[in-house]
């Protein structure tokens, strides 16, 4: 195995630290193979190599490494965003999980003449459509995979609910895997509280915001804007590890790479469950964001800000350009 080269924030270094960041491996003609994130990267990187003795495909991988790359992050979020940007933007070639799905379908509800509800796979065209969609899917056949699986579980008929044709006695009740709803036999009411039940977990979250937020992961070792010593303006604090350099770029901007936001600093800016980038300070942004969010819907930001919002993991703040500072905002999902 060839001697590879490991590099932390541009240096070389001998050895990796046990720190936060993303990573990403490199061949030897300069090739991007991998991008991941991690709140470890010796134990990261040592994982990766004992993964290569048992899978094929990850030993090919490994065999391909001449030199990792590490860029430290002052927060698992920002670990996070930096890796489901890298992949989308860089498309290294061994990464499949959170490249950028073109187009995105959800499920939407209507009933039928019979008061049943049908589940009628939407294409995500507009932020409009989040408010009455369930579930993120790739594309129209992953959806009604997972509709189908979830009817097999909860005995729901598959006429009913849309995913085959027919009237009148549907297969599953012929060998008595459906209780009844295309017989009648379970009635409208029962037959849409088991369907909103299994759909409960997967609606989508509103945005509730009119105004962009910046967000920023906590941490107890560090001033938050307005707090004590920060007059309600951000001030650079106390960074936890090396702060990545500043840029003086708009959020949704273009830069280097074209159509991605820039990804610097721990400071994230979201609009419409979009990520428009991140920053070393907040700054204003364009008003006009409508053809960035059109098309930057992307399912692994909303995750992972939804999540870290339901855990009550981040301070919220929107920009106010009058004092160029920054004002508390409520989180609205904890």
């Amino acid at each position: 195995m060839q001697d590879v080269v490991y590099k932390v924030d541009g240096e070389p270094v001998e050895r990796l630290p046990s720190t936060t960041g993303v990573y990403r491996f490199f061949s030897e003609d300069n090739a991007l193979l991998y991008v991941g994130k991690t709140i470890d990267f010796r134990a990261r990187i040592r994982a990766h190599y004992q993964t290569a003795r048992k899978e094929a495909r990850h030993a090919k991988m490994m065999q391909g490494v001449a030199r990792i790359e590490c860029e430290t992050t002052s927060s698992e979020l920002t670990a996070l965003l930096f890796e489901s940007r890298a992949v989308k933007v860089e498309q290294p070639l061994f990464n499949r999980r959170l490249r950028k799905k073109r187009q995105l379908w959800s499920a939407r509800l209507a009933p039928d003449t019979d008061g049943y509800l049908g589940v009628y796979p939407q294409k995500l065209t507009s932020i409009d459509q989040l408010q009455s969609g369930y579930g993120l899917f790739s594309n129209q056949t992953q959806l009604k995979n997972w509709l189908r699986n979830a009817a097999a579980e909860h005995r729901l008929c598959v006429q009913r609910i849309g995913l085959d044709r027919g009237k009148g006695r549907c297969f599953g009740r012929q060998i008595n895997r459906c209780d009844g709803a295309c017989t009648g036999e379970q009635s409208a009411q029962q037959f849409n509280d088991v369907l909103a039940d299994i759909l409960y977990r997967y609606q989508l979250a509103v945005w509730p915001y009119t105004d962009p937020i910046w967000i920023r992961e906590r941490d107890a070792n560090r001033a938050q804007p307005g707090e004590s010593g920060d007059n309600g303006e951000h001030g650079k604090g106390h960074e936890t590890r090396a702060e990545a350099e500043s840029t003086p770029e708009h959020p949704g901007s273009k830069g280097n790479d074209g159509d991605a936001p820039p990804t610097h600093g721990d400071w994230h800016v979201f609009h419409y469950w979009t990520y428009l980038g991140s920053h070393s300070e907040p700054q204003a942004i364009d008003s006009d964001l409508s053809d960035i969010i059109a098309d930057g819907l992307d399912r692994d930001a909303y995750r992972i800000l939804l999540s870290f919002l339901r855990n009550e993991k981040l301070n919220l703040y929107q920009f106010d350009s009058k004092s160029g500072g920054l004002k508390p905002i409520d989180n609205r999902f904890a």
